[in-house]
């Protein structure tokens, strides 16, 4: 039994679209200027000249150049912040132009509509191209483009793909940070389920439970509907040894009937850890009747009814385990002590005698997605008095999610020093969806 850490991205992978309006337009909202800033503006008249014999680069370069000796006096002509604003953009100096920018909207409140937008064009387009690198598998890049879009303008969406971004690295304070600022600046729902339920995620990972029960409360609070926000706050509070809170929240979601094969899997997880094992086992049959074909649902459903001593349900499954992944020893326990409680003793030694005679077992083989048509099975094999080196081949049949056969590929072992155990895994191409697995010994 089995829980990790629900790291959440809940916005879809959309580009987003200007607002209408140039980020450069200098129909400005301060009047006025001086021999620099009318300088500086010949400059940008010049870069957006086709016959321009100089770069457009250049032309913002000398803009800036024009408008230094405004920088001098003692009272500076509110335009100049937003000529060199727009030099900064031209240059792709984002932190250079957020601060001029500020500086605007300070002294200038009534340019703060203006602000506003050249913030947001400046920021969308980075954005975007951040939501197509992350489309195509670079989040290297695409961090780089989302943390360009966070100097320009604190959205949330931004803030929130870099904090699930350094998440996956691993880099949990900074993921932390952007987290923090995306609820700071808030957005939708679904931006606030993101950054909330990750961030008191990395609050329990680090071992602030108070810390994340504090989060995972007041989402839970304000978002009653949201599954996956109660879910998480059931988890919280357990961690914070107030089980009976959190089974209530858990009873609350079995009574429900629109919950997802993973909701109704994290329900049973939740009770199971709870040690309310016959609940769980109706949350893993729900989770069951969605996906029959998926082995941990099937190994979940087993254990809580093995906890909940319903010998006589555990029974077909345990040999249903034990035909579909005949190399795992606990499925033999657990089918030789469904038959012994139900006085089937000679049965029980026969799957006793069965589990003993494996010369190796595999451990927890998994079947995970790694892309959108690429599967990978990970597992250990352990020698138990094999020969150290000898190979052998055991066919994996994938099937789809009404459990048809889809096809067979050979997993290849090699069986480490006895009592040992060594990494395996098999990665498969499949137009199909997978829905589950199941081997055997090749020439069994």
């Amino acid at each position: 039994m089995t829980r990790g850490d629900i790291r959440y991205l809940a916005v879809g992978l959309a580009a987003l679209a200007t607002v209408p309006g140039s980020a450069s337009a200098q129909e400005a909202c301060v009047e006025g200027g001086n021999s620099a800033t009318r300088s500086a503006e010949v400059e940008f008249a010049l870069a957006a000249s086709r016959d321009d014999t100089r770069s457009q680069e250049d032309r913002y370069k000398r803009a800036l150049e024009k408008l230094e000796r405004n920088w001098e006096l003692d009272h500076i002509p509110s335009r100049s912040y937003l000529l060199a604003a727009n030099a900064y953009l031209g240059l792709r100096d984002f932190a250079g132009a957020d601060s001029m920018l500020t500086i605007l909207a300070n002294v200038e409140p009534v340019c703060a509509d203006q602000v506003a937008e050249i913030r947001f064009n400046s920021w969308v387009g980075q954005y975007n191209a951040g939501i197509e690198q992350m489309q195509a598998g670079d989040e290297d890049t695409a961090l780089q483009r989302f943390e360009t879009a966070n100097l320009i303008n604190k959205d949330a969406r931004s803030l929130a793909y870099a904090g699930s971004i350094y998440q996956t690295r691993g880099e949990n304070e900074l993921a932390a940070e952007r987290y923090v600022a995306a609820l700071a600046a808030g957005g939708d729902d679904a931006i606030v389920r993101t950054a909330s339920i990750n961030l008191a995620g990395l609050r329990r990972s680090a071992g602030d439970n108070a810390g994340a029960l504090e989060i995972y409360s007041a989402y839970a609070t304000a978002h009653p509907d949201d599954i996956l926000g109660r879910l998480n706050f059931a988890i919280a509070l357990m961690d914070a040894e107030r089980q009976d809170e959190a089974q209530l929240i858990f009873e609350e979601l079995l009574a429900r009937d629109d919950l997802s094969f993973g909701q109704w899997s994290q329900v049973g997880i939740g009770l199971y850890r709870a040690q309310s094992f016959a609940p769980a086992a109706i949350a893993f049959e729900r989770a069951y009747e969605l996906n029959p074909f998926n082995k941990e649902t099937l190994e979940n459903l087993a254990n809580s009814y093995y906890q909940a001593e319903r010998f006589e349900e555990l029974l077909p499954l345990a040999q249903e385990l034990t035909n579909r992944y005949p190399l795992e020893r606990v499925n033999f326990n657990l089918l030789a002590n469904s038959r012994r409680e139900l006085g089937d003793l000679d049965g029980a030694l026969a799957a006793l005698e069965a589990r003993d005679g494996m010369s190796f077992e595999l451990l927890r083989p998994r079947l995970s997605p790694v892309s959108e048509s690429t599967y990978s099975i990970e597992g250990q094999v352990m020698n138990r008095d094999g020969a150290p080196g000898s190979t052998h081949t055991i066919g994996v049949t994938f099937v789809d999610e009404m459990g048809t056969d889809l096809f067979t590929e050979p997993l290849e072992l090699t069986l480490p020093a006895g009592q040992e155990t060594a990494a395996f895994s098999l990665q498969v191409e499949s137009e199909e969806i997978i829905g589950g697995f199941r081997y055997e010994l090749s020439g069994s």
